[in-house]
């Protein structure tokens, strides 16, 4: 039995299939290495720093051979399975109902626009996650967007709340009737869309900072900064 994991679903990261809202100013490709490398982050900060097990589900369910690409210099062990389902709500569902069917005692499912969420945030949330037999962990961002869910046993309806309008809200509403203990992360500012690409591209053309724990999207980004004075 695995005693933590961590799940995120993402579509094939091609040129035109993600970031969209990101090109221009970016290209279509360049859309899609950030989408690649946001992926990757998120795999290799599950695997080496929060010592849990990562899963990766793809869509569709061709698109095996793209994402065996994205981690093919990988230095740790994950697991990539196709997802199942119609509506993103439905396709990230079965995916948690089949990740905590494979025995894990807990599980955190991470929306790849927060990749780069703080590493120590992730380990608080599997903290919470221990202190009773049930319990319901959820990340909002500043939009009142739903951008991270930890559960220990299947309360997939939860994940109705990303058909909403308001999905913190809603999913706020879904969990407070359950017989489980619900806790709420800080907020978190996702990268989202071209205000969020902005403020972390500014950060290293000012500050030179460099993502904790986040190789590829900063090498990524200090790659823009070469080609781009300004986003």
């Amino acid at each position: 039995m695995t005693e933590k994991s961590l799940l995120v679903v993402s579509r094939t990261p091609l040129p035109k299939e993600v970031k969209t809202n990101l090109a221009p100013p970016l290209t279509n490709e360049e859309a899609a290495e950030l989408h690649a490398s946001l992926l990757f982050d998120i795999v290799e900060r599950a695997a080496l720093h929060l010592h849990a097990q990562p899963y990766v589900y793809f869509d569709p369910a061709d698109a095996r051979p793209d994402f065996e690409h994205v981690f093919r210099h990988a230095s740790f062990e994950y697991k990539l399975k196709p997802t199942s389902g119609s509506k993103f709500s439905d396709k990230i569902a079965n995916a948690v109902d089949n990740v905590l069917s494979d025995g894990t005692k807990k599980l955190i499912y991470l929306d790849v626009d927060a990749a780069l969420i703080p590493v120590q945030t992730l380990r608080h949330a599997y903290e919470l996650m221990s202190l009773d037999d049930d319990v319901v962990v959820l990340g909002p961002d500043i939009a009142d967007q739903l951008y991270m869910v930890g559960l220990k046993k299947p309360h997939v309806q939860v994940f109705d709340a990303l058909n909403a309008k308001d999905p913190f809200e809603v999913s706020m509403k879904i969990s407070s009737p359950l017989s489980a203990m619900l806790f709420t992360l800080e907020r978190f500012a996702c990268l989202r869309d071209l205000t969020g690409l902005r403020r972390l591209f500014n950060s290293f053309v000012k500050n030179g900072q460099v993502i904790e724990n986040a190789r590829r999207t900063t090498d990524f980004l200090l790659g823009l900064k070469e080609k781009y004075r300004e986003i």
